[in-house]
This record gives structure tokens, sequence and C-alpha cells, in this order.
């Protein structure tokens, strides 16, 4: 099952499941509440992505709220590191207003479809855009450089990605503050200029 289990309230209302009934599932232990508005399957086993493909139900990804897994966790996804972030960072639209969860980090961004890969319902920002939501973010250097590294040889980044003022950086760096840009594009000269 590509939720993982997992469903929202509003689809098991556009089953025609009422609210009394999804509490009476709740109580004779048919699905648990995990997070608001998203609920679980208790015989469906276990496993991998649970909580993310929780959160992307919460955010709304099954009726089209273009939200991805960014920052530190696309970082961890791609194995680009060994360390496991504290919580989960999601990358929502500017205009998206419900409140995190408390394990969840929200970063307000519009994501093209050049800035996401789809894994059914789960969605992590490209290494690319990850890279620059990290910079961007004042991530550490050092282990970035080391990822960026490991991502040019593995291939999941091309060399030359982020060459001289290409579109992609434009495009970025033309959202944020020009002070901001400018701190942005010399993160970025210095993170690939072992490349």
């Amino acid at each position: 099952m590509r939720q993982r289990g997992h469903v929202a309230t509003r689809q098991i209302e556009a089953t025609g499941l009422t609210r009394p009934a999804l509490r009476y599932q709740v109580r004779a232990g048919l699905v648990e509440p995990v997070m608001r508005g998203v609920y679980r399957f208790t015989t469906f086993p276990p496993g991998e992505q649970e909580r993310e493909a929780a959160v992307l139900l919460w955010a709304g990804a099954d009726v089209g709220v273009v939200a991805a897994f960014s920052h530190e966790t696309a970082l961890q996804h791609y194995e680009l590191t060994d360390a496991f972030p504290a919580k989960l960072h999601l990358t929502v639209p500017q205009g998206f207003r419900k409140r995190a969860p408390s394990d969840v980090v929200l970063h307000r961004a519009d994501l093209g479809p050049d800035d996401v890969r789809r894994e059914g319902l789960l969605a992590y920002t490209t290494p690319a855009r990850m890279f620059l939501d990290l910079l961007a973010a004042g991530f550490p250097l050092e282990p970035l450089r080391d990822a960026y590294q490991e991502a040019v040889r593995r291939g999941l980044v091309r060399r030359g990605t982020f060459e001289g003022s290409g579109a992609r950086m434009g495009a970025y760096a033309g959202a944020t503050a020009t002070a901001h840009a400018v701190d942005l594009r010399d993160r970025l000269a210095r993170l690939i200029e072992a490349d």
C-alpha cells in the first residue's frame, strides 16, 4: 500500500464512512489515530517510512498540495549523511497554514516540478534543490561539501549543475533577498570549489 497503512480523515469520509463510524473503528482497534486527521490501520504490518507517509497525508499531498521532505531529511534519505535528523524537515507551499506536529520542521517555498522526486506518496526535494536549501539554511559547509562530492560521485548531482549563474541558481537566489542571494552564491562557490 503506497500510503504505508495510513489514511486521512478526508479519504475515509470520501468512502461514505461517517465520523461516528470512524470513532467506532478506533474503539474496535481497527484503526488508530496517528496525528490530527490521519489514522493507521492496525492490521497493516509496521514498516519503514510510516511517519513520512503520515506527515505527507497530514500536509495534503494526496489532494495536490506540493509538499516534499527536504533539508536534513532529504540528505539522510539520499544516504549522504550518517546522521539522523531529530525532526523531519518538510517544505510546503508559501500559503500553507497548518500548525506542524512537534517532530516536523516546516519550510515554506513553492516547489516546481523539477524540485521534487516522487516515490509513490512520498516526495523528497531533488538533490540539487536539497543542496541549495541546506546552503541557504546555513548548514555547516564541511560536511555538506563531503555530501556534495559523494552525490557527484554517485551521479545524484551532475558536475557543473551549479556553475556560474545558471538558471537553477538564478531562480533560487532570485526568490531571496539580495544580501541573502550574495551570501548563498558565496557559500555555493565554496561548496563546489573542489568539483
